[in-house]
């Protein structure tokens, strides 16, 4: 399975994409891998934290029946980039919003993360294997019960990995070795998730 610039969400909109074969997707002729898709998706839910199923079970400092509101949308894209690349680059860039309800004060904690994720670059090694490079980047923001900014984060990841397509088409049964340490960089002013949940929603 392709990496973390390949996420597990990503490959769910991959499936799904080439088994309903959209509008958007243009024809691949035989042995070239999945065809080009272009897809918009957008889904929005309720659930409580920690997993009610789960007795053993807690959220930060042990409370229980904590309201999670999310929403996402997003766009992602398998596209070949010429005759003579060696595999499809795939991308995923999506906008989700997380709010968190403390369940003792009906305050609002919010998470916003803007992120994007895709293949840089594709080289065929001529031994049946490639290396690849993918790019996480992206950015999130915290904000209060009135709105207010009260953290965030903003960075990169750059990865490189030999790619093991074991004679398919088929990303999802590479398998890959990472090559290297992946290169970082970023701003960071939240500090851990409970810490700043628990300040802003204590009341």
């Amino acid at each position: 399975m392709r990496p973390s610039f390949r996420t597990a969400s990503t490959l769910v909109v991959c499936t799904a994409a080439l088994a309903a074969t959209p509008a958007s997707a243009a024809p691949a002729s035989a042995g070239s891998g999945p065809p080009e898709v272009q897809v918009h998706y957008s889904d929005a839910y309720d659930t409580l934290l920690p997993d009610p199923a789960d007795p053993t079970g807690s959220f930060c400092d042990g409370l229980t029946n904590v309201p999670l509101h999310v929403e996402i949308e997003g766009y992602f894209s398998i596209k070949n980039h010429g005759p003579n690349a060696p595999a499809p680059y795939f991308a995923d860039r999506f906008r989700s919003t997380l709010v968190y309800t403390n369940p003792q004060s009906q305050l609002t904690y919010t998470v916003v993360r803007v992120r994007q994720s895709k293949d840089l670059r594709i080289v065929d090694n001529g031994d049946g294997t490639l290396t690849l490079t993918g790019l996480n980047s992206g950015s999130l923001f915290a904000y209060g019960p009135d709105g207010d900014l009260l953290g965030r984060q903003n960075g990169l990841t750059r990865e490189t990995f030999l790619v093991d397509t074991l004679g398919t088409p088929d990303p999802n049964d590479d398998v890959l070795t990472p090559l290297g340490d992946p290169f970082t960089a970023g701003l960071t002013t939240t500090t851990d998730f409970c810490n700043d949940f628990l300040s802003a929603t204590s009341g």
